[in-house]
């Protein structure tokens, strides 16, 4: 194959002298256009030594990357089909979506760490120290978007996420530098022997994990009876019956999926090692909620509700969980263009988040609300009669993020935008700019004055 190379300078020279005369003769002066350039004996397909490639082909092929990764990971160390007993290899060659793989990964987290958990309740205390798997190896050769598993690990590289979740490291490696993407997760010795000794005990069942009354049916009646009932979400009117009033912008009625789910342990809350599987559960029931719903049809479930009892009494760990793992996770997989999130729990306390800003997953702060009210009024030339007090303000904006449990709602970005197109086309009759927030607030404090919420 023969390449002719030209240095840049003379093809400049060769652009000057061919391109100037025209356009200077052709007497209208154009936008410059660079020449259609063939290369000659340049490939122009994909790289065919490309994981996604490789796992579509034939399943010899696909076979073969899978053994080149576990051999790269050092999964088999001594060259045979003896596994490495402190490794989990996962190999999943048909998954393509971002979140999909953040899915499988923190199952595959929640699983190590209870089945470390379990071990150590079954052991005797001479035995009882750690579970003796200590790293996760998943590969995702299809990703689409390969890099977001480099940006997983970075959360999972974060101190709070470690602490959070008993992991001691975490490091994503890419194609070309691996054969295939993969991530590599090493735990920590999360599970002292004091702890494991706790586990050991035939303790009480852990009274979070056990509400006194159903959280399907008081979160169910949540959304009936005050959610629907005050309309504090103009779309949702009951369980069955969510995105309401939106088929002109073609989104189909649909119903509200409630997700109820706990450790099931037997454990002292306080130990460190039953926080951590509790987190591990938590953010692993999330992700495979926004599975669950991005796999169903709109006309099923408009919206999920993930109901969390055993966090019921604890709002700042629950937080710190929502905060420090699902959002930064949710950004790392880039699940904000499908989705959006919303944390609620029944000791909610805007103060105590200590935001001053809008941030994703919490309510607006009570001095932005006071401020849209104040702005609200004036501009209807109510000259401030009828403002609530900010007492009154505060309860009632803190009322609307209060469910019956510790609870995230996860909503379809497709229908968020959608009911954006919906207001536009209202006209006049458009609601004014964060009047919602003012207008929930006014409405729950009334009711708050003739009833019991």
């Amino acid at each position: 194959k023969k390449i002719i190379l030209l240095s840049m300078r003379r093809l400049n020279q060769i652009m000057l002298d061919f391109f100037l005369p025209v356009w200077l003769f052709s007497g209208i002066a154009t936008a410059f256009q660079f020449p259609k350039i063939k290369f000659v004996g340049l490939s122009t397909k994909e790289d065919l030594n490309a994981p996604q490639r490789l796992v579509k082909s034939t399943p010899e092929e696909a076979e073969d990357l899978r053994r080149s990764l576990e051999k790269y990971c050092d999964i088999y160390p001594s060259g045979d089909e003896i596994i490495n007993d402190n490794i989990s290899f996962l190999w999943e060659p048909t998954l393509s979506e971002s979140y999909e793989a953040a899915d499988v990964i923190f199952q595959e987290v929640a699983r190590v760490l209870r089945d470390g958990y379990d071990q150590n309740r079954r052991t005797s205390d001479e035995e009882r120290t750690v579970n003796s798997l200590d790293q996760l190896v998943l590969s995702f050769p299809s990703m689409s978007q390969p890099e977001d598993l480099d940006k997983l690990s970075s959360v999972l590289q974060s101190d709070e996420c470690k602490e959070l979740l008993g992991v001691e490291d975490a490091h994503a490696e890419l194609y070309p530098s691996s054969p295939a993407p993969y991530l590599r997760i090493k735990f920590s010795a999360q599970i002292t022997k004091d702890e494991a000794t706790k586990i050991g005990k035939n303790v009480a069942p852990n009274a979070r994990s056990m509400p006194t009354n159903c959280p399907t049916t008081s979160t169910e009646n949540w959304v009936n009876n005050f959610l629907g009932k005050y309309r504090l979400c103009p779309y949702t009117s009951s369980i069955s019956r969510a995105a309401v009033g939106l088929l002109s912008v073609g989104v189909p009625v649909g119903g509200v999926h409630v997700r109820v789910e706990s450790t099931n342990t037997e454990s002292d809350p306080t130990s460190r090692s039953y926080n951590i599987l509790r987190a591990a559960e938590l953010v692993s029931s999330f992700w495979s909620e926004v599975v669950t719903l991005m796999h169903s049809a709109q006309e099923e479930w408009a919206t999920s509700l993930i109901v969390f009892p055993e966090y019921d009494n604890e709002f700042e760990s629950f937080v710190d969980v929502c905060d420090t793992i699902v959002e930064p996770t949710v950004v790392a997989t880039q699940a904000t263009s499908v989705i959006g999130r919303a944390w609620f729990h029944p000791m909610y306390d805007t103060d105590a988040v200590g935001h001053s800003k809008v941030i994703a997953g919490h309510a607006i702060p009570h001095k932005m609300v006071e401020g849209f009210m104040k702005s609200l009024h004036l501009s209807g030339g109510k000259d401030g009669v009828g403002l609530l007090e900010y007492d009154e303000l505060v309860e009632a904006n803190n009322r609307v993020r209060r469910t019956p449990h510790a609870t995230i709602n996860i909503l379809r970005r497709s229908q968020l935008s959608a009911a954006g197109e919906y207001e536009k086309g209202l006209g006049e009759k458009q609601p004014k700019a964060n009047s919602i927030y003012v207008r929930n607030a006014v409405r729950l404090s009334k009711k708050v004055k003739i009833t019991n919420l």
